[in-house]
């Protein structure tokens, strides 16, 4: 990497390999596409789209859908390539070099990587000797190192514990940084509280439409906050970032969410029966509220696995990420297991 910056030299690119054939457990994606509904309106609006124009800047339409479905102003919306084109926003622009961030981990690996590409410094807060991360120590951390930005991914990838609304309100009161929620798993959770955002001035929380939703195909994120974070984020973001059949299709099954809840619900059950099952059989598992389960595994099992075309995230120490699949997909995995 001949004309890199230095202080870049030793990262690596986030990969995800492509797999087109066998049981695809690795990525936290839906094993179901979207509902027929969603489907038969996304054929017909494809028909409708101009091509040759640019789209909508401001992607009006879809910070109305997402407006209407949470029952907010849409000025309290902004729409991204993924959840991930806009923590990138707020990394840029909030962080100067050597401020701090801190968040629980293991997270999502990008967390670490925003920080740094904005010279950053971000500290971790490890989990117990039961991977559970403590509410209390993230405060205690908070007051020790007076960070500028603390990050609370709930339910966390990869361990799938969920924070509690009033345990987000505890960390959200206890400082003056910003608190950034990312929430992307959290229609597979108890409560979705995206709309906390609106009741504190440090507060901006991240969705998207790659899980639940079904929809990673697009590439389709959200945040919601006080309009003068939305504005800041706009400020940052590309233009015309978010294509318009993008938009199109997010405001489509936005507007049906609730078409998807028998998926969801599908889901949930299969994260229990799965957890259950590879608690019987001896594996050191956490629990999860979101569409993936945590566990200790020994690397020839995985090895086994990739044998028979089964697919799941690797981490260090011996630790995988299953994402939760159909019932077919999670029999054929256990069977591998047994």
């Amino acid at each position: 990497m001949k004309y890199m910056k230095s202080n870049f030299s030793q990262m690596v690119p986030y990969h995800s390999k492509m797999i087109e054939d066998g049981i695809i457990l690795n990525s936290n994606e839906s094993p179901f596409e979207p509902p027929f509904d969603v489907k038969d309106e996304i054929k017909k609006t494809i028909l409708n789209t101009e091509w040759n124009r640019y789209p909508d800047m401001d992607t009006n339409l879809l910070n109305e859908a997402i407006a209407k479905h949470y029952g907010i102003p849409k000025e309290n919306v902004t729409c991204g390539v993924g959840s991930d084109e806009l923590l990138d926003c707020m990394f840029r622009a909030v962080l100067n070099e050597g401020d701090t961030v801190l968040g629980f981990s293991p997270s999502f690996s990008m967390y670490q990587v925003f920080s740094e590409l904005a010279l950053a410094k971000y500290i971790p807060i490890l989990g117990d000797e039961n991977m559970q991360f403590s509410i209390p120590l993230m405060i205690e951390k908070i007051k020790e190192v007076n960070p500028k930005i603390v990050l609370i991914c709930s339910p966390n990838n990869p361990t799938g514990q969920y924070f509690t609304k009033e345990e987000v309100k505890r960390v959200i009161e206890a400082t003056d940084a910003l608190v950034a929620l990312d929430l992307a798993y959290i229609d597979f959770a108890y409560e979705d509280y995206a709309t906390i955002a609106l009741d504190y001035d440090n507060v901006i929380c991240f969705k998207t439409f790659s899980k639940a939703l079904a929809l990673p195909s697009i590439r389709l994120g959200y945040a919601i906050s006080n309009k003068d974070n939305i504005d800041m984020l706009n400020a940052i973001k590309a233009p015309y970032s978010v294509t318009t059949l993008t938009q199109k299709i997010g405001s489509i099954a936005i507007s049906k969410f609730s078409s998807y809840q028998g998926q969801i619900n599908l889901i949930k059950r299969e994260r229990e029966y799965l957890y259950h099952e590879l608690k019987k059989r001896g594996y050191q598992i956490y629990p999860s509220e979101a569409n993936f389960l945590f566990l200790y595994m020994d690397d020839s099992l995985y090895e086994k696995l990739l044998e028979n075309k089964i697919y799941i995230r690797k981490f260090k120490n011996g630790t995988y990420r299953i994402t939760v699949g159909s019932h077919y997909e999670n029999e054929k995995l256990l069977e591998v297991l047994k």
